[in-house]
């Protein structure tokens, strides 16, 4: 296991702590910049699923009580697509609850939307699933 001093991403955390490979590079995902890059895989991955699986091992390896995702919004800068995730976490620090929001960034532009080479099946479906994160995001706010 690596020295906690010498991580440079959230990718080397979730593997050395975790032993979980999962398809993502990048930096800790504290800002745009240091976004953690969801990788895309085939067929097309749920980049979705793997954030939430980022953010269950970050809660993990920092001992939150808990865990509770606020707020998911779509960001496009730079030709890039981001997911920008707000999340409430409660930890317990000297006996005293802490309450909090922590924001993490996804880099998403590998895995969001259509890709141009892919079959008229998979195009069909990389566009069902867009409709339906864009349809959970609508219910997500009411």
């Amino acid at each position: 296991m690596k020295n906690k001093f010498t991580f440079t991403s959230v990718k080397d955390i979730i593997q050395d702590v975790f032993g979980d490979n999962l398809p993502i590079r990048g930096g800790m995902g504290n800002s745009m910049e240091n976004a953690i890059i969801i990788e895309r895989t085939n067929p097309i991955n749920d980049y979705v699923s793997i954030e939430y699986h980022v953010l269950r091992y970050i809660a993990l390896g920092r001992c939150y009580h808990s865990c509770d995702i606020l707020k998911q919004q779509l960001l496009f800068q730079n030709g890039k697509t981001f997911d920008k995730i707000d999340v409430k976490i409660i930890s317990n620090e000297n006996g005293q609850m802490i309450r909090g929001v922590e924001t993490f960034y996804f880099d998403i532009s590998e895995c969001y939307g259509p890709e141009k080479n892919q079959s008229d099946e998979d195009k069909k479906l990389a566009e069902m699933k867009l409709f339906l994160d864009n349809l959970n995001e609508i219910i997500g706010k009411e």
